[in-house]
């Protein structure tokens, strides 16, 4: 991890506001390009989003003219050299930890407690598609291009994007995109189940996150993190099992204050004030 450690914890920024946390891409110079530095800056946002109790939704975006250009291809990536160097059973092994590392990084993005919604806008390529897809749904400013142009640089898509991208868009379109490594458009995007919503402009996507990002936070927390949980542990089983950890995990939250509250709020016709208890 190249660069000193005040500027790294400055390429990923964690805050929150009221009840919905932000995970921001802050390396705008560079489009948000992926390198080791930026990753691990990532994993510490990450777990920022982790431990704060308070936030009910993260919303994951990008400063700048772009969500992420994807691989950060110049020398100051620790990957590069490893990439384009002279291979050695070392080397192989080194790129394999690190990839595995960041791997991993997604996965914990992926199994946040709190749902979340990724922001794109300018470029979602490579390792910026494949680090949106760990969102739980996606929004997307009409100029966004979206690819995996890996191939065409003679590497593998090799931090998730081959393993998530059949679960959104099916496995006919997922092949395309990572075989062909072309660009689309937004317009191809949500005619394939890519992104939820295409919007006019960065300013209308923002601003209608917040709006969702709020519904969310609103509602009941415990149900909510409930039905991510299940919805996680679908994606591993056959139905039968995941239909009994439904059971499971519904009578988890029963009963708690906020159904009581919930229940009031519906015959009173008021909003509910849910305290995840």
């Amino acid at each position: 991890m190249t660069g000193s450690n005040d500027n790294l914890k400055k390429w990923v920024i964690y805050h929150r506001h009221d009840n919905v946390g932000f995970i921001t891409l802050n390396r705008p110079e560079k489009r948000n390009a992926m390198n080791v530095g930026l990753w691990d800056c990532l994993n510490s946002a990450i777990q920022d989003a982790e431990n704060d109790s308070e936030a009910r939704v993260i919303i994951l975006k990008g400063e700048g003219k772009s969500f992420c250009a994807g691989l950060d291809l110049s020398p100051e990536n620790d990957l590069i050299p490893m990439i384009t160097g002279s291979p050695s059973a070392t080397q192989k092994v080194e790129f394999y930890k690190i990839v595995k590392r960041i791997q991993g990084y997604h996965t914990r993005l992926e199994r946040l407690s709190q749902p979340t919604i990724a922001c794109l806008h300018g470029h979602c390529l490579g390792a910026g598609l494949e680090l949106a897809l760990c969102c739980d749904f996606r929004l997307c400013s009409i100029e966004t291009v979206f690819g995996l142009p890996e191939a065409t640089l003679a590497i593998i898509t090799d931090v998730g994007g081959l393993q998530r991208l059949p679960k959104v868009v099916g496995q006919g379109h997922a092949r395309e995109i990572a075989f062909r490594g072309h660009k689309f458009d937004s317009q191809r995007a949500r005619e394939i189940n890519l992104v939820n919503h295409v919007f006019p402009d960065k300013t209308t996507m923002e601003a209608e996150a917040m709006k969702m990002a709020q519904e969310i936070a609103d509602n009941p927390p415990l149900a909510v993190q409930g039905a991510k949980d299940v919805f996680l542990y679908n994606q591993h089983v056959p139905i039968d099992q995941a239909l009994d950890f439904n059971a499971a995990r519904s009578s988890m939250i029963m009963p708690s204050e906020d159904i009581f509250e919930a229940f009031s709020a519906y015959m009173q016709k008021r909003k509910g004030n849910f305290k995840g208890a």
